[in-house]
């Protein structure tokens, strides 16, 4: 049972971040796919990305957004 799953960016540098949920610090190494927005956003510096930016929010899919 697996999903696909969307690789937000690849990094070009190792990184130091803290997980999400369990909060104890983490380091993923170049060339890994992050696909997490909330492992995303702790990593700002644009030469850490492989496009040289960090990836912007993609929107809600259709149908998961609460309507106003």
């Amino acid at each position: 049972m697996s999903a696909a799953v969307h690789a937000l960016g690849v990094l070009t540098a190792t990184v130091h971040i803290l997980d999400p949920v369990e909060r104890i610090p983490l380091v993923l190494i170049a060339g890994t796919e992050v696909t997490d927005p909330e492992i995303a956003q702790q990593i700002t510096n644009p030469i850490c990305w492989e496009n040289g930016e960090p990836p912007k929010e993609k929107p809600a899919r259709k149908g998961t957004a609460a309507s106003a």
